[in-house]
C-alpha cells in the first residue's frame, strides 16, 4: 500500500540503496549488536535488503564490536563497516565521515549505537521521504526501564537490568514489545504533539545535510555534548523543512555507560555544566527545541496507545471528576 501511494524517487540509482543509515559505535559491543539486529531486514518489516544500507563507524575502544560481529547481527542487510582510531572524545567526526561514505540519496543518523529500533522505522521513513523528499523524518526516543536512565543509574540500573528486561519480553521476536518496558526519553517527554528537542533516528536528504553543513565539529568533547540537538535545530530551522514524526515507532536507549544518560548524579551535574558552557560558546545562546509542528506519520500499534493517550493528555489534560459531595 505504501509503495503504491509513494512511488520510488526517480533520482534513485538502479543499484544503490534508497537510504543510508549511519550508526556510531564506541565501547558498546553488546548494545550495538542489538541495535544492528533491530536494523536487519529480518527484523524490519516491509523492506528488502536492497532498500537501505547500514554504515557502522566504530571509534576505537577496548571493547570492540568488530566487522564480523556487526555483519552477523545485520544478517542479509547491506553493511559498510569502518574502524576509526579517533582521538577526540566525540562522535561528531565519525558521523560526518559516515555520511561522506553514504550511497543513498537520503541518510539517517543514529549518533548513539546503543539505540534499538522498532520494526516499522525503515519502511515508514522511506515512505515519508517519498512523500516529501526534503522532509526531516524523526522517531520518538525511549529509555529501557521504568524511569529515565540518568535517574535509574543512581539506584542500580545497569546493562544487566536491560538484558533481563529484554529477556522478559522475548526480544527480538516481537520488537513492538519494547514499548512495554520503556519510558519516554527526556527529548520526547512533551509527547507526540509538541516539539521535541532531538532525535536519535533522524533521516533527511543528503543534499540537505550538505546545505546545513553537517554536524558541527566544534562539539569536540563529552560524547559530542549537544551536537545532536544542534543538528536537529539547524535542520528544522532550515527553510522548507517539514517534520514527519513516526509516532508509532521508537528508538530505545540501552544502558552502556553513556556520558549524559548513565553517569551518577554528582558526576553528571559537572559534565552537564561543561556541556552547556560549550554549547553557549558555540551558539551564543542555549539551544531551544524547534517550533515546527510535527506531521504525525504512520500507524498506531496497540503497544503505543498508552503513549498516544499521554501525549493527548499533555496537550489537553483530562477534566477532574465532578464533585460528588461528602461520602455517606
Amino acid at each position: 500500500m505504501l509503495r503504491r501511494l509513494f512511488p520510488r524517487s526517480a533520482s534513485r540509482s538502479a543499484s544503490g540503496p534508497q537510504l543510508s543509515v549511519v550508526v556510531i559505535v564506541h565501547r558498546m559491543a553488546d548494545q550495538a549488536e542489538r541495535t544492528l539486529i533491530s536494523l536487519s531486514p529480518g527484523y524490519q518489516q516491509g523492506v528488502a535488503p536492497a532498500d537501505y544500507e547500514v554504515i557502522v563507524i566504530e571509534n576505537a575502544s577496548d571493547q570492540p564490536l568488530g566487522e564480523a560481529r556487526a555483519a552477523a547481527a545485520l544478517g542479509a542487510g547491506r553493511l559498510v563497516y569502518r574502524w576509526r582510531d579517533e582521538v577526540q572524545p566525540s562522535p561528531v567526526p565519525a558521523v560526518n565521515a559516515g555520511v561522506a561514505m553514504a550511497r543513498g540519496a537520503h541518510v539517517a543518523i543514529v549518533i548513539d549505537g546503543a539505540r534499538m529500533l522498532s520494526p516499522g522505522v525503515i519502511r515508514l521513513a522511506l515512505a515519508a521521504l517519498r512523500a516529501d523528499p526534503q522532509a526531516a523524518v524523526s522517531v520518538p526516543g525511549y529509555h529501557l526501564g521504568s524511569e529515565l536512565q540518568q535517574v535509574a543509574v543512581n539506584t542500580g540500573h545497569d546493562a544487566a537490568t536491560d538484558a533481563a528486561l529484554l529477556e522478559g519480553i522475548g526480544w527480538p521476536a516481537d520488537g513492538y514489545r519494547l514499548f512495554e518496558v520503556a519510558v519516554p526519553s527526556g527529548s520526547s517527554r512533551r509527547g507526540f504533539l509538541r516539539p521535541q528537542s532531538e532525535s536519535n533516528f533522524l533521516a533527511l536528504a543528503r543534499a540537505r545535510w550538505q546545505a546545513i553543513g553537517g554536524m558541527d565539529p566544534r562539539y569536540d568533547d563529552h560524547g559530542g555534548g549537544k551536537a545532536n540537538l544542534d543538528l536537529y535545530k539547524r535542520l528544522l530551522d532550515h527553510p522548507g523543512t517539514a517534520l514527519y514524526l513516526l509516532f508509532g515507532e521508537g528508538s530505545f536507549h540501552q544502558f552502556h555507560g553513556g556520558v549524559t544518560t548513565n553517569t551518577p548524579r554528582a558526576e553528571r551535574e559537572a559534565i552537564m555544566a561543561a556541556i552547556n558552557a560549550q554549547d553557549r560558546a558555540i551558539r551564543g545562546e542555549d539551544v531551544r527545541p524547534p517550533a515546527n509542528p510535527p506531521i504525525l506519520f504512520g500507524t498506531v500499534h496497540p503497544a503505543v496507545r498508552p503513549f498516544l493517550r499521554r501525549s493527548l493528555d499533555l496537550v489537553d489534560p483530562p477534566a477532574p471528576p465532578p464533585d460528588q459531595g461528602p461520602a455517606a
